[in-house]
C-alpha cells in the first residue's frame, strides 16, 4: 500500500505546505522569531528520528504480522482488518495520551510537547524521545497480539501524522468548516484548546485523529473565543533550546 519512505515524503511535504500556509495565513500573528521556533523544533524533530531509526523502528518490524495475533487466526476482509488496525491504534493512542497527562512519570516527558509557548505546524512533532520509546513499546504489544500488517499501520501513521500536522498549524478554516470537520476528525480550533496553559482545556481534546473518542469519553471541549487561548506550562517558557527540551522532564516545577 505505501512504504516508510513514501510516507515519510508524504509528510515532509505537509509540513511544508502547512509551513507555508500559516506564514502567509497565521491565526496568531504574534510569533516573535518564527524561523528560529522551528530551526529547534525540527532539531528536535530530527535528533527523535535518528534514535527511532536505529533503535526502536526494528522492535516496530519484529512485532508485526506474528503467526499467533488476532489478525493471523480470524478470517476477515482486508478492509475490515484496515478499518479494525486504524480504530484499534487510536483508541490505544488516545488511551495512551490521557496517561501521559494524568500519571506524574509520563507526565513529565509529555509536558515537552505542551511547553511550546507558540505552536505551529512544527509543534506537531516535537515531543520528547522518552515518550515516543515508551509509545512504541507499547504500540508494538498491541502489533503483536493483533498480527497488524506493516503496510495497515504505515497507511494510519500517514493519516494520522498528517492530521496532527494540520491541527497543529497556526492556521483555521473557520468555524464553520471547523465544526463540520471535527464531527470526523480532529480540528484546528479542537486541538488549540488542548494546548492551553489552563489545566481543565489541556486536559480535553486528546484525540489527535478520530474525534470520537473525546465525544464517548465525555472530554471533548470547544471554547467561545480560541483567539483568549494562551499556549505553554508556567515554569517552562524558557525552556525553548533543543538541550533544555531534552531535559525538561528532569526539571521540577509546579504546575496548576
Amino acid at each position: 500500500m505505501i512504504t516508510k519512505t513514501e510516507k515519510d515524503l508524504i509528510l515532509i511535504l505537509f509540513l511544508v505546505i502547512f509551513y507555508i500556509l500559516e506564514c502567509l495565513f497565521p491565526y496568531f500573528d504574534t510569533f516573535k522569531n518564527k524561523s528560529l521556533h522551528a530551526v529547534r523544533n525540527i532539531g528536535v524533530i530530527a535528533f527523535n528520528a535518528v534514535i527511532t531509526n536505529l533503535l526502536l523502528i526494528p522492535l516496530v518490524v519484529l512485532s508485526v504480522d506474528t503467526s499467533w495475533g488476532l489478525f493471523n487466526t480470524v478470517s476477515m476482509d482486508w478492509r475490515v482488518e484496515l478499518i479494525l488496525t486504524i480504530l484499534f491504534i487510536d483508541v490505544l493512542t488516545y488511551i495512551l495520551h490521557v496517561l501521559f497527562h494524568k500519571l506524574p512519570f509520563l507526565w513529565r516527558f509529555h509536558r515537552m510537547h505542551h511547553s511550546d509557548t507558540e505552536m505551529d505546524v512544527t509543534t506537531g512533532s516535537r515531543f520528547h524521545i522518552g515518550e515516543h520509546t515508551i509509545t512504541i513499546l507499547i504500540r508494538s504489544g498491541l502489533y503483536a497480539i493483533c498480527a497488524m500488517k506493516l503496510d495497515y499501520i504505515l497507511v494510519y501513521e500517514t493519516v494520522f501524522l498528517a492530521n496532527v500536522f494540520f491541527h497543529h498549524a497556526n492556521i483555521s478554516i473557520g468555524n464553520t468548516l471547523d465544526k463540520g470537520y471535527r464531527i470526523f476528525l480532529t480540528s484546528p480550533l479542537m486541538h488549540k484548546v488542548h494546548h492551553s496553559d489552563l489545566k481543565v482545556e489541556t486536559d480535553s481534546n486528546y484525540t489527535s485523529l478520530l474525534s470520537i473518542w473525546d465525544r464517548l469519553f465525555g472530554t471533548y471541549r470547544i471554547v467561545l473565543n480560541p483567539k483568549d487561548i494562551v499556549y505553554g506550562i508556567k515554569g517552562l517558557e524558557e525552556e525553548q533550546t533543543i538541550l533544555k527540551m531534552l531535559l525538561t522532564p528532569f526539571k521540577n516545577i509546579k504546575t496548576s
